[in-house]
């Protein structure tokens, strides 16, 4: 997620205060420095950790959104946009630990990122305090949803996912950019994503301990706001009183791994519009996940079902009368050695409402796959390749409406009346994590 920007200078303070925490290595902190820079109490005995990664991509698309209009219905038949790229991705990740004298530990997390960004700039992901014990774990900041914490994964190598690598080459934007996908700040175009995708809003989190292979984690955030903002956190435009749950069980069955859990998340929907008028005809926010994964003899496959009433990537509110939006997606791998390879499937389902007249609009149903292999060159340096291919049926150029007063004002064509956006991307990379 976007949060607050920061500019290059500041990675280059810190590698020059701190050059050895690149490694991995551990500081003692010097707790607060007087006006001088020299500390004004006695060290607080904090051990400050750095890690992170640093990631570099190349990617081949081929997107029928690149083809058509891109930038206004107006363009239509434009000039394609450029079918390869190069990009790259970091993160700086601080941990700040300490221990007290009962045994309570403390501290806090610090996940700068450069995800999305132009110029290089970063911003913050994570950024959260904690205190842990033998009672579980209290986190409280920006933090993910708990149903996203916990949640078991679908398996899948390095750089592959329903919401991976390959979006991160294509528009982010709908039919055009003055669609309704576009208009909502280029809602991303995957649709099966975690129970509740970028909720890195400021919140209280709790883990707790694990108990016979089980562990459950609940998490709430009063609305979508993050960081030290105070301007519109509390202007009722977004989600409010956000509430996320989930059970996970990991052990094993004679020779086999077993993972599964179960997630539920809800929010009540904006009450309010950005200029103060009541915002109608929004249903509060729901998602359930069930989710399992089986691994034994090099191989893991494994699956996830997800269904609820929310929209676009399982994080926006759906309107009132649309039925239930779905998805399923599975996935396998094979590791020998250095080596892993994998695969995935998966479809996603929405309901568009009707039209002007009150005809039923077709769904819009995604589908995607993907196979992609990896391969640890050295510790911490890792190679991999990934293609994915994604056919988007009938996406909406306005907002889905479930009645003629609320009506889509039509779905996307993308040539030949087909009414389908297909995307191919090769990607091949490298990454670096210390």
């Amino acid at each position: 997620m976007r949060k607050i920007l920061l500019g290059t200078t500041a990675v280059v303070g810190l590698a020059v205060a701190a050059p050895a925490a690149f490694a991995q290595s551990s500081l003692i902190g010097q707790g607060p420095h007087g006006a001088t820079g020299s500390p004004a109490v006695a060290t607080s005995g904090l051990s400050v950790r750095l890690g992170g990664f640093f990631e570099m991509t190349y990617g081949l698309v081929n997107d029928d959104q690149d083809k058509q209009a891109f930038r206004s219905i107006a363009t239509a038949g434009a000039n394609s946009r450029q079918g390869q790229d190069l990009r790259n991705e970091a993160e700086i990740n601080l941990y700040v630990d300490g221990v007290a004298t009962n045994g309570l530990r403390y501290g806090a997390v610090f996940e700068l990122q450069m995800d999305n960004q132009t110029n290089t700039g970063l911003d913050f992901d994570e950024l959260y305090g904690y205190v842990k014990g033998s009672f579980g774990e209290l986190r409280f900041g920006q933090e993910d949803h708990s149903a996203s914490l916990i949640n078991v994964a679908v398996p899948g190598v390095m750089g592959q996912g329903s919401s991976a690598q390959w979006d991160e080459f294509i528009t982010q934007a709908g039919a055009a950019a003055n669609s309704y996908y576009g208009a909502m700040g280029g809602a991303a175009p995957y649709l099966m994503t975690s129970p509740f995708d970028g909720g890195d809003a400021t919140k209280l989190v709790y883990l707790s301990p694990q108990f016979n292979g089980f562990d459950f984690a609940f998490s709430w955030a009063p609305n979508n706001g993050e960081g030290e903002q105070t301007g519109t956190q509390r202007d009722r435009t977004t989600f409010e009183n956000s509430l996320s749950a989930a059970l996970r069980y990991r052990g094993t069955i004679g020779p086999v791994g077993v993972q599964a859990s179960f997630s539920a998340s809800r929010a009540d929907a904006p009450s309010l519009n950005e200029n103060g008028t009541a915002r109608t005809g929004l249903k509060d926010f729901s998602a359930y996940s069930g989710a399992l994964a089986l691994s034994a003899m090099g191989f893991s496959i494994g699956g996830e079902y997800t269904w609820g009433n929310y929209a676009n990537n399982v994080a926006a509110a759906q309107r009132e009368g649309l039925d239930q939006s779905k998805h399923w997606l599975v996935g396998a791998t094979y590791t020998i050695g250095d080596i892993q390879f994998g695969a995935q499937y998966g479809v996603a389902n929405q309901d568009n409402g009707v039209d002007g007249t009150g005809a039923q609009f077709d769904d819009r149903k995604q589908t995607y796959w993907s196979l992609g292999a990896q391969y640890v060159v050295a510790p911490g340096m890792t190679v991999f390749a990934n293609y994915a291919a994604i056919s988007d049926r009938n996406i909406p150029v306005s907002a889905p409406g479930a009645t003629a007063a609320t009506a889509a004002t039509g779905l996307a064509n993308f040539g030949g009346g087909d009414r389908i956006r297909n995307i191919d991307v090769f990607v091949v990379g490298t990454r670096i994590a210390f």
